[in-house]
């Protein structure tokens, strides 16, 4: 499976995921524009796009993808927060799969400030499974059999400390510490590749971030 980072950060993010057959964009926080940029401006075999939450940076084009022709995946909380109405939205409900494409799809529930889902995304034509997770304090759930890691890590706790908005922080989103601790509870035998993302410009540290996950995991980890 290939990952390509369109952007991400409070700025923005996307990413397309491709494995040969069908493409899926995951999450659409950044102008069309650059979505289609990241695309080549081909929409043609994008299956979908699955959108985690309703703030901005995660959902900004939603509506713009839609009149583009791709069909958009959410939560229904994040279809009425972003007032989204389209034949082309689909409205999912946690842990019942959904056949996207080349793709099995199951939502999950996480800790965020509004309803937010991860995706457990299954290809039918690799074989491969990948996990998605953004915008998350942490997960209830351990996930046999994955191939490659897309998770949130945004903070370190050592530099929110004495923050202002340190608990809000802790609430929403996902410290250095606490992804550490999900990845060594699932089996990373035959994960290939871990992608970092939505890193705080001002709480995160790329370098040490990614040096602590690949000592920690023995897995090859970029960052978004």
């Amino acid at each position: 499976m290939i990952i390509n980072v369109i952007g991400s950060g409070s700025s923005g993010n996307a990413y397309r995921i491709y494995d040969g057959k069908t493409a899926l964009l995951l999450e659409c926080g950044l102008p069309i524009k650059k979505i289609k940029e990241g695309c080549n401006f081909n929409f043609s075999n994008i299956a979908g796009c699955l959108c985690s939450h309703s703030h901005r940076d995660h959902s900004k084009s939603a509506e713009f993808l839609m009149l583009a022709g791709v069909e958009v995946y959410c939560s229904p909380e994040t279809a009425s927060e972003c007032d989204l109405m389209s034949h082309r939205l689909h409205l999912l409900k946690p842990l019942v799969g959904v056949k996207i494409g080349s793709y099995e799809v199951f939502p999950f529930p996480v800790h965020h400030d509004v309803t937010c889902y991860g995706y457990l995304i299954y290809s039918y034509t690799t074989g491969e499974k990948l996990l998605f997770i953004t915008d998350s304090a942490y997960t209830d759930y351990k996930f046999p059999g994955l191939n490659y890691v897309m998770l949130e890590v945004n903070y370190a706790e050592e530099l929110i400390a004495g923050e202002p908005d340190a608990a809000r922080i802790r609430r929403s989103h996902m410290s250095i510490e606490n992804c550490v601790k999900m990845l060594k509870s699932n089996d990373l035998t035959a994960v290939k590749e871990i992608w970092l993302l939505h890193l705080s410009t001002r709480h995160g540290d790329s370098e040490e971030f990614r040096n602590t996950v690949r000592s920690e995991t023995g897995c090859v980890t970029y960052i978004a």
